[in-house]
């Protein structure tokens, strides 16, 4: 009678963690894990640092980029974040 007792037990406490550990896989596949939560936080940060004011001509914050081409190719200047909508620009004193 013990030993069919502890064979109840058992089964039930496995057929507990497989519920738990298949809503962890549930969290981890819609929240991500800590290393994406991490890479989400960073570049948050990151996004937060590069911005300058705001852009004059439509009012969205601005972002550092660097020119491709032209004569000021390799320099750094602030461009809209809504570019290619707005093409607002400033350069970086």
């Amino acid at each position: 009678m013990v030993a069919n007792a502890l064979l109840i037990l058992i089964a039930r406490v496995i057929n507990m963690l497989n519920h738990q550990m298949e809503a962890q896989g549930e969290t981890f596949r819609q929240e991500g894990g800590f290393r994406e939560k991490l890479s989400t936080i960073r570049h948050a940060v990151a996004a937060q640092a590069e911005q300058a004011s705001n852009c004059t001509d439509c009012g969205a914050p601005m972002r550092r980029r660097k020119a491709k081409g032209g004569k000021n190719a390799g320099k750094d200047f602030w461009g809209c974040s809504k570019y290619p909508e707005c093409n607002g620009l400033r350069e970086i004193e």
